[in-house]
């Protein structure tokens, strides 16, 4: 199952068909704990898409222990902002938290993650946050399979809980609008946003059954 979800949202994410990536140990000194684990701020700063996958594989255990210390939660979130500072980081982190076990059965969101969505580039964050929501939301009635369309809505949960962190943000609200008029068939044309995401609408082929999925669940940020 965790497979066929990672698989799920990797490849509508990036066009890419991930397999299993286990990134390299970190040389780095670290706290004596399971953060030691942890890929260096270099490794997630650097590193591509592909290795995104890996590091995250990395950091969402320590994401969920319990009564983590404070220099440990402190290490964390180093990493985090380090890697949600590019796209290929929040994309190579989500493909891997949002279908991941521990955050399917979690109902809140780490508070160090939360810090570190919220403090990463609205520019960069936002629209991918909102793919995050719309592209499994889609493939929720795209799937025949029951199983891959279960997948792909608890997926989408995972991606609005995340969009919740920002919600009322003016990126978030602009954003949203757009994939709402879009999503709606009100798009009038001449906004870049509306443009941006009505050629993104095109390119995977919504049709109006993925369209009013969509819009229903992205009212809430408008």
């Amino acid at each position: 199952m965790k497979k066929t979800l990672l698989l799920l949202l990797s490849s509508m994410i990036a066009k890419h068909n991930a397999s299993a990536f286990v990134a390299r140990s970190s040389p780095a000194a670290r706290p004596l704990t399971s953060m030691s684990a942890l890929p260096t701020t270099t490794q997630v700063s650097n590193d591509d898409f592909m290795k995104q996958l890996g590091h995250a594989s990395q950091i969402i255990p320590a994401l969920h222990r319990s009564s983590p210390s404070e220099e440990e939660s402190a290490v964390l979130l180093e990493v985090l902002q380090k890697q949600f500072a590019h796209s290929d980081g929040i994309r190579g982190f989500f493909a891997v938290y949002l279908t991941s076990a521990e955050s399917l059965t979690m109902e809140e969101v780490p508070s160090v993650l939360a810090e570190a969505v919220k403090g990463a580039d609205t520019k960069v964050m936002v629209p991918l946050a909102c793919m995050n929501v719309i592209m499994p939301m889609a493939m929720s009635s795209i799937h025949q399979d029951p199983e891959l369309k279960e997948c792909a809505s608890k997926t989408a949960d995972n991606g609005i809980k995340i969009l919740r962190l920002l919600k009322g943000d003016s990126d978030v609200v602009s954003n949203c609008k757009a994939i709402y008029q879009v999503s709606s068939d009100e798009a009038e044309g001449g906004d870049d946003l509306v443009e941006y995401w009505n050629k993104f609408f095109t390119n995977y082929k919504y049709g109006s059954e993925q369209k009013a999925d969509i819009s229903r669940v992205i009212k809430e940020f408008c």
